[in-house]
């Protein structure tokens, strides 16, 4: 009996090590760092609602105001819009984080990393509703790994324009944005998701 009891404990020490050197091994993989471009990666912690499978990351459509659905956009509404897509096209990180709507860009930008505040401010992946989330992992936007946006369709809610498109990046495939333009203004802003 005591020599089942031996052999049981062993076997059950090597198991625990595996178990061990697995979990330590994937800890080991996700460091901190590797979290600034998460939407870049492959693998998202969400799960797409709608289909955007299809595109390579090699196929970069142009921004997509061309499209009979925006014929009836408001040319101030397109020309920032135009501005918008050349921003991402170009990187210009400073633009891109300058366009959240004042008091939405002084409550959130403090409080979150540039990262996370982009992702809210831009609405990309889960924040658009496209995308259902598959894990609590935060999102970000890594606008370095952004190729270009393509806007896909627009709606008016009452001072607002909701622009839905997606954004293309380097290495994965495209992901939703929904984009609520305060567009009535002297100067075109843009009112993130609130967390």
């Amino acid at each position: 009996m005591q020599n089942l009891r031996s052999c049981f404990s062993g076997i059950t020490g090597i198991v625990l090590l595996f178990i061990l050197a697995f979990l330590f091994g994937t800890c080991v993989s996700e460091a901190p760092g590797d979290k600034a471009a998460l939407v870049s990666t492959v693998q998202l912690p969400f799960e797409e609602k709608s289909s955007l499978a299809g595109v390579r990351p090699a196929e970069i459509p142009g921004n997509g105001l061309n499209s009979p659905r925006f014929r009836d956009l408001p040319p101030e509404a397109r020309d920032y819009l135009e501005t918008l897509a050349d921003a991402f096209r170009k990187k210009d990180r400073g633009f891109l984080i300058s366009q959240g709507e004042a008091q939405y860009e002084r409550e959130l930008l403090s409080r979150y990393d540039e990262g996370s505040y982009l992702a809210l401010l831009y609405r990309i992946g889960p924040y658009s509703k496209d995308m259902e989330w598959k894990s609590p992992s935060p999102v970000r936007l890594d606008t370095s790994a952004v190729r270009a946006i393509e806007y896909s369709d627009w709606e008016e809610k009452g001072p607002m324009l909701e622009i839905k498109g997606r954004l293309y990046f380097q290495n994965s495939s495209p992901l939703p944005c929904a984009i609520m333009l305060v567009w009535r203004l002297p100067e075109p802003k843009i009112l993130g998701e609130w967390p």
